[in-house]
């Protein structure tokens, strides 16, 4: 039963800036690199309900088993027991929208998710669990999945991305992150990090701006940056995509045979 109780390891295997991580670092940008190399094939993958609905209700059983566990256990922080950590709302979002296979609602927050997932890992935060916990397992495929699969969506065509659609993403984070950040200071919580009682350190952000009410800014602006280089990169990457010679001769044959 140790297997699932929640922050109750010890093993320093996966801390910030250890082997472990930079273990963890390597299988993240290798699957990212893997799915590049291989984008012909992703299509394969994207076809399949089996694997498409399958890995979703997978990560959202494992979210819901996480919450679970910690009205099972004794925990600390009574409001972590409700997922409004930006990462397990945007699991559980993602994971939702594909069984409802709503692809086309993914891309308003797919940039979310890849900046979130990219920054799990190299902000890493797994509080001395290892491959004898549930909670390690639950947080690498949960953040892996938040990674890849929107980009799984792009590299198969399922959407593109435009500056209005980016930036109603942002305006639509900065409002939820906004609520987040009044409900932490009425219910004394801490989701998303940016609560009263604060004491995540981020190791690039001085720790008096870690300090509430600088904590929610920090965050913002973090996020806004983190945004940004994302969007950049998958509109580079667009419009590669786009001019590839291949791309062009598709388009003039379906021209032409129209």
């Amino acid at each position: 039963m140790n297997f699932f109780e929640p922050h109750k390891g010890t093993s320093q295997l996966f801390a910030m800036g250890g082997t472990g991580h930079l273990a963890l670092l390597l299988l993240m940008f290798g699957l990212l690199s893997a799915m590049v190399v291989f984008k012909k094939e992703l299509w394969r993958l994207r076809q399949s309900r089996a694997f498409m609905a399958g890995t979703a209700a997978f990560v959202l059983s494992s979210e819901t088993v996480s919450s679970a566990l910690q009205f099972f256990y004794p925990f600390q922080h009574s409001y972590e027991r409700i997922p409004l950590h930006l990462c397990a709302s945007l699991k559980i979002a993602v994971a939702v929208l594909i069984l409802l296979e709503r692809y086309d609602l993914v891309k308003f927050i797919s940039t979310w998710a890849i900046g979130a997932g990219f920054i799990s890992f190299a902000n890493l935060n797994l509080n001395g669990e290892s491959f004898g916990s549930f909670m390690f397992w639950h947080y690498l495929w949960g953040h892996l999945y938040l990674f890849l699969v929107p980009v799984l969506l792009f590299l198969t065509g399922e959407f593109r991305y435009e500056h209005r659609t980016h930036a109603r993403s942002i305006l639509g984070l900065f409002l939820w992150s906004l609520v987040i950040f009044f409900a932490n200071w009425a219910l004394d919580a801490n989701w998303m990090y940016t609560g009263p009682h604060n004491d995540t350190v981020v190791p690039f952000i001085p720790g008096r701006f870690m300090a509430w009410p600088f904590n929610y800014v920090s965050y913002v602006l973090v996020g806004l940056t983190l945004l940004n280089l994302v969007y950049a990169i998958l509109w580079f990457c667009q419009g590669r995509r786009d001019g590839s010679p291949e791309r062009t001769r598709s388009a003039e044959s379906a021209a032409l045979y129209a």
